[in-house]
């Protein structure tokens, strides 16, 4: 079993969190913390496997709590979930030593596949791009809400139309490649789909090129 604390001073955000993660039975919700100090406090003294922490926080921010974590030679894994889609602060988080970088408009099962990714020692480091986004601006609004496709799905689509292998596109996203082919499964669901070449031949009619 996979033990998590959770750090996030939204205590609504925070507790919806623990709650979504706690119906997997591969996960333990050891804590929830709403300030930085709390989170180190506890972990001096008691283990975690994963540290999940919001980059927005009293009593230590996001980056004093991982610069604190690291000072006191903390084991627990940890993945920053924020608001802020910055390249900047993704270098800057990893520089001090995190194993993953989510946003926070992430869908759960990326979520809970990403930990499970960081458990097993892989890294996932995932920020919007400009370009991708300029890009996503150009789909068609009635498209996207007729299938209910997130922003992360619309770019996994315009990266398969480019022909990129899902290993390639994780690369391009900071994303495990089991975390597109996840991707990859749930946008197929949605539009009803059971091949690649539907996919593009949908994709291609919406101008997503």
């Amino acid at each position: 079993m996979i033990s998590i604390v959770i750090a996030d001073d939204h205590k609504l955000f925070a507790q919806g969190l623990a709650n979504i993660l706690a119906e997997d039975p591969e996960f333990q919700i050891k804590a929830v913390f709403n300030d930085g100090r709390s989170m180190v406090d506890y972990l001096c003294n008691q283990d975690a496997d994963i540290a999940i922490v919001d980059l927005n926080m009293p009593n230590f921010d996001g980056k004093s709590t991982l610069l604190k974590l690291k000072e006191h030679h903390i084991t627990s894994k940890k993945i920053v979930v924020s608001m802020y889609a910055e390249e900047s602060l993704l270098k800057e988080c990893a520089e001090i030593g995190i194993d993953a970088y989510l946003l926070k408009d992430t869908e759960p099962q990326v979520l809970k596949n990403t930990i499970k990714d960081v458990y097993h020692n892989k890294h996932v480091f995932c920020v919007e791009k400009v370009n991708l986004m300029d890009a996503i601006n150009l789909f068609k609004d009635d498209f996207i809400n007729k299938y209910k496709l997130s922003k992360r799905e619309l770019e996994v689509i315009h990266f398969v139309v480019e022909g990129l292998t899902n290993a390639k596109i994780g690369d391009k996203l900071f994303l495990s490649t089991y975390t597109i082919d996840t991707h990859r499964k749930n946008i197929s669901q949605k539009l009803g789909i059971s091949n690649t070449a539907e996919l593009v031949k949908i994709a291609m009619e919406q101008g997503i090129n």
